[in-house]
C-alpha cells in the first residue's frame, strides 16, 4: 500500500483496500462452492484442508498488489527464542513486501457447525489469539483482522452468530467486547459481522466475522 502525506488519504486507502479483500474473500468462495458442485470433487470436512484449497486456487487469482499465504509462524518471544502463534492465512501487501515485516491482515477460519464445541473453539481457538496480551499469538498492525467461517452443516447462520456473540461474552472475560453487527448479507449463505473489542491497554481490534455456507458441498 502506497504512502500519502496526510494520514486521513491513508485510512481512506486502507479501508477501501481492506473492504475490497474481504469482497474478494467472498468471491473466491462463492467460487470454491461452485466448482465443487460441477466438478463434484467435494470439500473435505477439514479445516486445514479447506483453507489449503481455498488459498491455492482461488485466493491468489484475480487481485493485484495482494497475496495470500498459508500457515505463518507469528508472535516470537525473545526470552523463549519460540513462536506463539501460528496464522491460517496471512494477507501481505506493497508495505510488507517494501520490508515492514508487521503490515499484514490475518485470517484465522474455523469450522462452524452449530454445535457449542466448534462455537467455543471458534472463540476459544480462533478470536482470542487476537486478544492475547504482549506477545500477542496473532498481531493487529492495522487494528483490524478477518475470522473465516466454513459452515459445514446446514444451520441458521444468523442464529448461530447470535450463540457465538453470547459465547464469547462468556470465555472473553478480560476483554471489553462491542456489539457484533450484521454488516450484509446476500442471502446466498454469506454473511459479514463487524466486532469491536478493547484488547490489553489501549490496543483495539475490529474483527470482521465471515459466515459463509458450504454445507452442501461436504463430502
Amino acid at each position: 500500500m502506497g504512502g500519502f502525506k496526510n494520514e486521513s488519504y491513508n485510512t481512506i486507502f486502507e479501508q477501501n483496500l481492506f473492504n475490497l479483500i474481504i469482497l474478494h474473500i467472498s468471491q473466491c468462495c462463492k467460487a470454491m462452492k461452485s466448482d465443487c458442485h460441477e466438478t463434484k470433487n467435494l470439500l473435505p470436512n477439514h479445516e486445514d484442508k479447506i483453507s489449503n484449497r481455498l488459498v491455492a486456487c482461488y485466493l491468489n487469482t484475480s487481485i493485484k498488489g495482494v497475496k495470500f499465504t498459508r500457515e505463518n509462524p507469528e508472535g516470537f518471544d525473545a526470552d523463549t527464542d519460540k513462536f506463539t502463534g501460528r496464522t491460517d492465512i496471512r494477507i501481505v501487501s506493497s508495505d510488507w513486501l517494501n520490508g515492514n515485516n508487521e503490515a499484514y491482515y490475518t485470517i484465522e477460519a474455523k469450522r462452524i457447525d452449530g454445535n457449542p464445541r466448534l462455537n467455543q473453539e471458534y472463540i476459544s481457538e480462533g478470536v482470542s489469539r487476537f486478544l492475547t496480551p504482549s506477545p500477542p499469538k496473532y498481531s493487529s498492525y492495522y487494528g483490524k483482522n478477518i475470522m473465516l467461517g466454513y459452515v459445514v452443516q446446514a444451520i441458521d447462520i444468523s442464529e448461530n452468530a447470535e450463540q457465538v456473540d453470547k459465547l464469547q461474552r462468556n470465555l472473553l472475560v478480560d476483554f471489553t467486547i462491542g456489539d457484533m453487527e450484521l454488516a450484509c448479507e446476500d442471502g446466498r449463505g454469506f454473511s459479514r459481522y463487524q466486532c469491536l473489542y478493547q484488547a490489553h491497554g489501549d490496543l483495539n481490534v475490529e474483527l470482521t466475522h465471515l459466515f459463509y455456507d458450504f454445507s452442501d458441498v461436504i463430502a
